[in-house]
This record gives C-alpha cells, structure tokens and sequence, in this order.
C-alpha cells in the first residue's frame, strides 16, 4: 500500500517534482539524440529533417574509433586491476576486521572527496619529477586511485552482509582457506563484485580530468576526443559519437535485465 497517494494534494506535488526531476536528466539525452539525426550541418533541435549522415561520418573518422578503442582499453585494464586490488582489501577490511579497520577504510576512500582536477594537476606534477611510467600506463595508474576505493566502497558492505558460519563450515569440511574464499564467499557475494566492476569501468570510461592531463597524445581516450573536437568544430558528429554511447549503454542495460529475467 502506498504511503502518499497520488491524488492527495502533497502526493501530486511530490509527482509532479519527480516528473521534473526525470525531464531535467531525461532533455538532455533526447536533445542530443534529436541533434545527431538532423539535416542541417550544425546542432539544432527539433532536428532540421532526418539524416544518419553524421553516423556515416563518425564511422569513416578513424580518431572516434581509435579514442573508443583506447578508453576501453583503459578502462578494461582498470576494471581488472582495481578489482583484483580492492577485492581481497574489503575482505580483509570487512570479513576479517581488526583493530584500526574503520581508520584504513576512511584513508583509502579519501580519494573520493576530492575534485578529480585536482587530482589531475597533483598527478602531473607527481610524474614530472617522478616518471615511474610513461603513455596511457600513467593514466591507469591514475584512474586507480579512484577505481580502488569505488571497489571497497561497494565490495566492503557486501562481505560485511556476510554470515561467517558459511566459510567456518566449508573450512570444518576439509577446504582449504583459498578453496573457501573461491568455492562458498565469491559466489555469495558475486553480484556486489559485478556492480564494482561496472563502476570502475564507467568511472574509468568517463573521467576527464586525469585523461586530459595525462593520456598520451598519440593515443587520446575518446573522453579527450571529444573534447578536441569541440574546440575546433561543434558539429553534429559530435552528437553521433554521443548517442552511440547512449545506445550502447542502453543495449547493455537491457541485456543485464533479460539475463537477470532468464535466470529468475
């Protein structure tokens, strides 16, 4: 049973400000979509007549996909390592908590607070004196440090949900610590490690800052693609490459939902 029904007069308001709320993040994606679809050689919306020449162009522009294919790279990469990483980390922190857990947890999740520019600016002047790596492997150094603590801040409440009656008893029947950990506590917790790694990936994916002051300038992220190309021409390839993500982020929602659907 509802607790506001919508035909009272503050379960209207409170509709009507949820209805807003939706427009205000849903406009923008349709006035982008709109744009990349139009006729006319600049953004504009309502689209001036229907055309997918914007598509064609963005296929034929090698540095979209070589940007596309070098975020993923990236962001793969990332998804890998901060998973590894922050994966047996939240299960030290959480499932087999000791005396200062509390005060590691809040220093490894420091990085969230603060702006990724000035991250980026840190980060830069940290390779200028200390080059330990060079290209897009500085980058991924980078994209951890906020990665690692996205992994904790989700991985940490899933071991911490968790009975610890399950590993004694598999333990009890002859498994070893590392066949307890893989066989019974990863699969329990499983889908608080994929919601990690999707995380980290889209955090990876999309972060600015830190690709902008340290990608290689061979091999730009399409983030910093993106970027160049509206300094030079805002034009509605732009808004291509943007509704391709759209779409592809949309596809793979609808996957993950079907796949749940099948499995239930």
């Amino acid at each position: 049973m509802s607790l506001v029904s919508w035909r009272s007069p503050f379960g209207f308001a409170l509709s009507l400000v949820a209805v807003l709320v939706i427009a205000y993040i849903i406009g923008p994606l349709i006035v982008i979509v709109g744009s990349s679809v139009g006729g006319a050689g600049y953004l504009s919306f309502p689209p001036e007549g229907f055309s997918l020449q914007w598509y064609s162009k963005l296929i034929r522009e090698p540095l979209y996909l070589n940007g596309f294919l070098t975020s993923l790279r990236i962001a793969s990469t990332v998804t890998l390592l901060s998973l590894l990483i922050g994966i047996p980390a939240a299960y030290a922190l959480a499932y087999r908590g000791f005396r200062g857990a509390s005060t590691l947890v809040s220093i490894f999740l420091s990085p969230l607070m603060l702006p990724s520019l000035v991250l980026a600016v840190a980060l830069t002047i940290f390779f200028s004196h200390w080059p330990l790596t060079t290209g897009n492997n500085r980058l991924v150094l980078a994209h951890l440090i906020i990665c690692i603590p996205c992994v904790l801040r989700v991985t940490i409440p899933a071991f911490q949900r968790l009975d610890p009656a399950l590993e004694e008893a598999a333990l009890n029947l002859g498994a070893t610590p590392l066949k307890a950990f893989l066989l019974v506590t990863l699969p329990v917790v499983k889908s608080g490690f994929a919601a990690a790694g999707a995380l980290a990936f889209i955090m990876s994916f999309d972060e600015f800052d830190m690709a902008l002051f340290l990608s290689d300038p061979a091999q730009m992220p399409l983030t910093v693609v993106l970027y160049t190309k509206a300094q030079l021409a805002f034009d509605p390839t732009l808004a291509a490459a943007a509704s391709s993500l759209i779409l592809m982020m949309l596809v793979l929602m609808i996957l993950v939902q079907i796949v749940r659907m099948l499995r239930g």
